[in-house]
């Protein structure tokens, strides 16, 4: 009968421990993914969750800059010219404990070289959870759409994930005379 007991109580364990473990597992995966739409408040104008570890979006309210690596993003990349005001968003950004890359795309469509130095960031799995923005979703759109194209995705499904993430017809324009 002891032996019994021993047995059940060692199957109750394991059962528990499983169990836990799993259940830390599903907590941690969680928490790297970025948060859908529901869960952010006012931090990022037009934000979007593209991707499980890739979210989106137009300017960034620098108070609220702390709740981001709260939610947790480890990499802000910052589309926007200098004198739209990165260097004030750098500072927010590495001040709350995250990496600052500013990636600086003006009127016209992003270089390659552009598209190149994102790619890199966007792959690099260190980076994830990343937010990639711009003063309001255009150029990232344009960035987007680019960056599939590039990657084989048809260009028609290239340029409707761009608007998803905020391109308007004027940036779509540069995008498709690319591919022309």
């Amino acid at each position: 009968m002891k032996s019994l007991q021993t047995l059940l109580s060692f199957i109750m364990l394991a059962v528990l421990a499983t169990t836990w473990g799993h259940a830390q597992a599903a907590d941690t995966a969680e928490s790297t993914q970025v948060p859908f739409g529901d869960k952010m408040g006012a931090e990022v104008a037009n934000y979007n969750r593209l991707r499980p570890f890739l979210a989106t979006g137009g300017s960034i309210d620098l108070k609220e800059v702390p709740s981001l690596k709260e939610k947790g993003f480890r990499t802000i990349i910052d589309l926007r010219t200098p004198e739209e005001g990165t260097e004030q968003e750098r500072t927010a950004v590495e001040a709350a404990g995250m990496t600052y890359v500013n990636l600086p795309i003006a009127k016209g469509a992003p270089t390659g070289e552009q598209i190149a130095r994102l790619a890199e960031l966007l792959e690099d799995q260190d980076a994830a959870p990343i937010l990639l923005h711009c003063g309001s979703g255009n150029r990232v759109g344009a960035a987007w759409a680019i960056y599939r194209a590039r990657k084989g995705i048809p260009l028609e499904i290239a340029i409707e994930e761009g608007r998803t993430t905020g391109m308007r017809p004027s940036r779509e324009a540069q995008v498709r005379a690319l591919f022309q």
